[in-house]
């Protein structure tokens, strides 16, 4: 279970998350929209403790990630995968030596990480073909799903997506939201994805939109277009900001 309770995160004069609430149940899949800008990314990294909030609490199992330092934060780390949103692939290593990095670093052999790493990449749909080839070499697509191999072999509780789909074709996208959806179900992993991609709602469970530093909706995914939030409303059709009582909301 994560629990925010009045999460508050300021950059000089700018506001960025202002008095959040936030639960996530075990096995949760949610989606969190919001117009560019709001705070999404900050947000995710509070959750993970890579930000410090000014204020509030963030609660993973009952311990308050706020307060964590040193070795208490690193197991934390170890609970929560995090995908970022250009898969951050380091371009000296090849694919083989990218999704072992952490076992790498911490005196494993090559030879030892080896089956681990061809687990992971057979989970997101890649080939043994790939072990040795260099992140230039790999299409936006092929990328992720690296990325997201690395990740699942910390064998995380949470795993946090940050705009899985930016930049890719709608084809890809369709295939990175099958996996993550694949992953969330044969993982049975608590699942958290920001996306401005209206599709998700077709794989999350759950949909939360924030607005001004504040989580102002949180329901099911199915029922999203149904909403009469005017704000959700606007958004997920894609309309532009401001009154919109040409369909009836004040």
């Amino acid at each position: 279970m994560i629990k925010i309770t009045n999460l508050k995160k300021s950059f000089g004069e700018k506001i960025i998350t202002n008095g959040l609430n936030l639960e996530v149940g075990d096995g949760e899949f949610l989606a969190i929209i919001g117009r560019s800008g709001e705070g999404k990314s900050v947000l995710l990294k509070q959750l993970i403790g890579l930000l410090k909030p000014d204020s509030g609490t963030v609660l993973i199992d009952n311990q308050n990630i706020a307060t964590l330092k040193g070795k208490k934060l690193q197991e934390v780390f170890h609970k929560c995968g995090y995908v970022f949103q250009f898969a951050a692939l380091l371009d000296s290593l090849n694919v083989l030596e990218n999704v072992g990095i952490t076992a790498l670093e911490n005196g494993k052999s090559i030879d030892e990480v080896k089956p681990a790493v061809i687990e992971k990449l057979t989970s997101v749909g890649l080939a043994q073909d790939v072990l040795e080839k260099f992140p230039d070499e790999l299409s936006g697509g092929m990328k992720k799903r690296v990325g997201l191999a690395r990740t699942l072999m910390l064998n995380p509780k949470i795993l946090i997506y940050d705009e899985p789909t930016t930049g890719l074709d709608p084809i890809t996208v369709r295939l990175i939201h099958e996996l993550i959806k694949k992953t969330h179900v044969e993982h049975k992993i608590t699942t958290i994805v920001i996306s401005h991609d209206i599709e998700i709602f077709k794989y999350a469970t759950h949909v939360a939109m924030l607005n001004e530093g504040k989580i102002v909706y949180k329901g099911p995914a199915q029922s999203i277009w149904e909403c009469d939030n005017p704000y959700i409303y606007q958004f997920i059709r894609g309309l532009p900001e401001g009154p919109i009582k040409q369909i009836g909301f004040e």
